[in-house]
């Protein structure tokens, strides 16, 4: 049960790691799939970003091609979000989305 008064915030980042030949689509993934997942998550939702993945200096490719976090207030109303029949056909969206098989893991913010 979470603590009415917390100010604690939660974060849910989705990794896609870089694979070769690999079509990403951010233009789709960015303002259409993410910003539907938002939509979902309702006032729970303090903010999300979706960042590209460059190399870094004498690397030929980055670790992950896209690194999208979301935060939210309350883990106990993301985790019900995750239960909505919308949430569950946009997920089928997302993993038909691209080849990539994604990397998820839900954290609370320290500092």
């Amino acid at each position: 049960m979470e603590d009415k008064n917390s100010t604690a915030l939660y974060t849910w980042t989705i990794l896609y790691p870089y694979k070769e030949g690999a079509l990403f689509d951010f233009e789709i993934y960015a303002k259409t799939l993410i910003t539907e997942y938002v939509e979902i998550l309702g006032d729970n939702c303090v903010k999300f970003e979706v960042r590209k993945g460059l190399a870094t200096p004498g690397a030929k490719a980055p670790n992950f091609i896209c690194i999208t976090t979301i935060w939210v207030q309350s883990k106990d109303k993301f985790m019900a979000s995750m239960a909505d029949p919308e949430m569950k056909v946009l997920i089928g969206k997302l993993m038909s989305f691209t080849e990539i098989q994604s990397l998820r893991q839900f954290d609370q913010v320290i500092t």
